[in-house]
């Protein structure tokens, strides 16, 4: 029965799913450009997995792991809550056995596509981004993605506490605190293993202090806040883990080390600004999807045209803050 019941749930979403894609790509110029888009992220996915050594390739695919890991566990967690709370099939999901089947349902399609992805780069690396996406969908439980039925009796949202939390100035100089003090035995490494363990620990601090909630960013846009507001409401945790583990990476480290800590800081607030514009335009399952595509683009054109980057994201930021204005008190 429980089995059923987990089917109804996986089969419900992947169908809204299908029809999303379809509505999003709706004409056959919309697909072209789309698999044309795919295939190019391949090739250049591919050319740059085969052209570093295996070592550097393999910390890249254990970080790529967990942030795809980490942000599918949140993803599910956020579903099963709607379906929870408002979907047609909350008696369903607000059993357990019937939720980690439908977790383990997606998580499945999630591996599947990392394993082709990872094939397609770089097969022997499978040996690290399956561990990795498998290791972020526990952060996302550590952290409140997964959202369990008891907070259908008011309990407090572990995750939203947390999630409030991490846009503090506090947060970001506990999380700077934490990066310097494992760098002080990366010392003892080599110059391309410190630089490794600088750029990973960074992306992984980063990512829990730049974590948007697109209920809080569409409730201060139709009351009155404008992006830069927003944005600042979210940044702070991240800004002020720039401000301490740049200099603090420069005294241990060396510059170069601080420059890697920095350009990785710049990235995960390029990402959350992205989040945040387009969390003011769409519901969150429609600017997740637009995100992963505008983001897989600039990554593209960064690695083949770095020149045009800066052109690109100007102009990919300002469409977005330009359409947002007109959401700004927008109450029906």
């Amino acid at each position: 029965m429980a089995d059923s019941k987990a089917g109804r749930l996986f089969r419900q979403d992947r169908l809204i799913l299908l029809n999303t894609i379809r509505a999003t790509f709706a004409s056959w110029y919309d697909r072209v450009i789309a698999a044309f888009m795919l295939v190019a992220a391949f090739a250049a996915v591919h050319a740059w997995f085969v052209d570093h050594p295996w070592m550097i390739a393999a910390w890249t695919a254990l970080i790529a792991g967990v942030v795809i890991g980490s942000g599918a566990g949140r993803l599910v967690g956020t579903r099963l809550a709607f379906h929870a709370f408002d979907g047609l099939l909350a008696t369903d999901a607000l059993q357990p056995q019937t939720r980690r089947r439908y977790m383990t349902a997606w998580h499945g399609v999630g591996l599947a596509l990392l394993a082709v992805t990872t094939l397609i780069a770089r097969p022997s690396l499978l040996v690290v981004s399956v561990p990795g996406y498998l290791a972020g969908v526990m952060i996302a439980g550590l952290t409140g993605g997964v959202r369990m039925p008891k907070q259908l009796a008011g309990t407090a949202r572990p995750g939203w506490t947390l999630l409030a939390w991490s846009h503090r100035p506090i947060a970001g100089i506990s999380a700077a605190t934490i990066l310097l003090l494992l760098l002080l035995p990366a010392r003892t490494l080599g110059t391309n293993a410190q630089m490794a363990v600088v750029g990973i620990a960074t992306l992984l601090l980063a990512l829990t202090l730049t974590s948007v909630d697109d209920a809080i960013v569409r409730f201060m846009t139709v009351t009155g806040h404008g992006s830069r507001r927003i944005f600042v409401h979210h940044g702070k945790g991240i800004a002020t883990f720039l401000a301490v583990s740049a200099p603090g990476c420069w005294i241990i480290l060396g510059p170069v080390a601080a420059g890697i800590a920095a350009a990785a800081c710049v990235v995960m607030l390029l990402l959350l600004t992205l989040r945040i514009l387009a969390y003011r335009l769409h519901t969150k399952r429609l600017a997740d999807f637009l995100v992963s595509i505008l983001a897989g683009l600039l990554m593209l054109v960064a690695y083949s045209m770095p020149v045009a980057f800066p052109v690109l994201a100007l102009a990919i930021f300002w469409q977005l803050h330009r359409r947002g204005r007109t959401k700004t008190w927008l109450l029906a």
